[in-house]
């Protein structure tokens, strides 16, 4: 047996103890959507605010805005979830050793490190992928172009995120993943409205 695959199989072992499978993947959408509707948010405040007068402003507002905001997210999904989990973990630890009146050492105590810091590294590279896939087109596009170009990739998205979650629980996933294009739209109409309302 290779490294990899001896040191996969106890990663494995350790998210099956540790129950993290579920944790990552709640860190994974729960981050993706945030990244994404954010970033939604930002490139059409800019659009709607400067867009027409200063449309090169707006390019540049876009991508500096994101990329800080997609950065921002980022950092404070990977503190706030790896804190978040530490406390968690320590607390069902706590809990186990006083239902069996010893100290709990060994696998537990390194599956309770991997399944903090996977689950910090996905919901901080979750937001990060997020927001970045949606400012691609304005490194490329006229700006016009690239905003609805963008709105069309973060709907996309949306709905991929949302197919996929309606897949684990065998629902349709047409329904969930248009529940999730839905939330986008919405935020996308209100962001437009209040954008031309100053």
């Amino acid at each position: 047996m290779s490294i990899m695959s001896a040191w996969l199989k106890k990663v494995r072992f350790q998210f099956k103890l540790t129950k993290s499978g579920a944790i990552v993947r709640r860190y994974f959408v729960i981050g993706a959507f945030d990244g994404a509707l954010t970033i939604l948010g930002v490139i059409l405040g800019a659009y709607v605010g400067e867009g027409i007068n200063h449309p090169e402003l707006a390019r540049q507002l876009i991508i500096g805005a994101g990329l800080a905001g997609g950065i921002a997210l980022a950092v404070s999904s990977t503190v706030g979830a790896y804190e978040a989990e530490r406390v968690e973990h320590v607390l069902s630890h706590q809990h186990l050793e006083k239902a069996m009146l010893r100290p709990v050492e060994g696998d537990r105590i390194g599956a309770m490190k991997v399944s903090i810091s996977v689950s910090a590294i996905v919901h901080g590279v979750a937001p990060l992928l997020a927001a970045f896939v949606p400012l691609v087109p304005f490194f490329f596009m006229e700006l016009d172009q690239a905003v609805v170009t963008a709105i069309a990739m973060t709907l996309v998205f949306l709905f991929v995120l949302g197919a996929y979650l309606g897949s684990l629980i065998k629902e349709m996933i047409v329904y969930t993943g248009l529940r999730f294009v839905i939330a986008g739209l919405g935020t996308a109409i209100i962001l437009i409205l209040v954008g031309g309302h100053p």
